[in-house]
């Protein structure tokens, strides 16, 4: 069977629109990531893990995407944190105190980033800079469910240990123990109580003597207080106060007289030892020379003549 030529004309005219078509629908999508222009950020993540996001990964902010995670990595200087590359696009206002933290997909398991907070009056962040981070709610959620399965695992095998029989046997010996330290409690309340009461009653009585007392005190102070008049009070306590300075006048003339008594009798100690010497150097003299008592005599004889 022969191909006409108007069917070849026909065939090539749809060949080449399906290549034209082909081109063009294929042209168009690569001008567009072409033309898109984009700006990188780095993020680190910590204490969550990111498993779930990949490469291609779409950014949002407040659910709206503006651009795709470009490589996931960890961080050599610090192996508990994920290193995460985006790429938001150029139009996107990136402010400071943005943050970037990870969803979930629903329950596929798959991850996006999402883009959160900033305000309008915020400086934008600079291309190639780091975008702080914070554990997403369901990673906080599924952390603390975590810990309470742990908690009631533990609390469950704690059950199972105080079900277990010797346990109860222990459990029931104790409380055997109470009890019977209870009773024995209860007898000694009943039997003290008579004492206690005659304790309390004691006191009671030793309270009342002590307020009749401070009654019989303050009655004898307000009779003290009527009886004698502010102005005896005053001229007793002027006589009790010229009486005090003429003892202390006293107390120093006495003072002053066994002080001038004490330098006599020093005085007159000293000329008594001057005296007691000069006796003994004259005893002393006369027992080495008695001769002298002789020459002495004579030569006054003489001098009388």
């Amino acid at each position: 069977m022969s191909i006409s030529r108007s069917q070849r004309a026909r065939l090539g005219v749809f060949v080449i629109a399906g290549i034209v078509l082909l081109a063009v629908f294929t042209a168009i999508p690569l001008g567009l990531k072409l033309t898109d222009r984009y700006n990188s950020y780095i993020a680190f993540f910590e204490g969550e893990s990111l498993s779930g996001l990949e490469q291609g990964a779409v950014v949002k902010f407040n659910g709206v995407p503006i651009g795709k995670v470009e490589k996931i990595s960890y961080s050599p200087s610090d192996l508990s944190r994920v290193r995460v590359e985006f790429r938001i696009q150029e139009d996107f206002p990136m402010k400071v105190d943005m943050v970037a933290t990870s969803g979930s997909m629903g329950i596929t398991g798959l991850k996006y980033v999402e883009i959160t907070g900033g305000s309008n009056e915020s400086e934008l962040l600079k291309p190639g800079s780091e975008i702080p981070t914070r554990i997403s709610t369901f990673s906080s959620i599924t952390g603390k469910a975590e810990s309470i399965v742990a908690k009631i695992e533990l609390l469950l095998n704690h059950l199972n240990q105080i079900s277990n029989p010797d346990s109860l046997r222990n459990i029931k010996t104790i409380l055997d123990n109470v009890a019977d330290i209870t009773f024995n409690v209860n007898g000694f309340v009943k039997e003290s109580a008579p004492q206690i009461n005659g304790i309390a009653s004691s006191s009671q009585n030793i309270l009342t003597k002590i307020d009749n007392i401070a009654s019989d005190v303050k009655l004898l102070t307000g009779s003290f207080s009527s009886t004698i008049s502010a102005d005896r009070i005053n001229s007793t306590f002027n006589e009790i106060d010229s009486t005090v300075l003429s003892l202390k006048n006293l107390s120093i003339d006495l003072s002053l007289m066994i002080r001038q008594s004490r330098e006599d009798f020093i005085v007159g100690m000293e000329n008594i030892r001057e005296a007691t010497e000069n006796a003994n150097q004259l005893t002393k003299i006369l027992a080495e020379n008695p001769s002298l008592l002789l020459r002495g005599e004579s030569q006054k004889r003489r001098e009388i003549r």
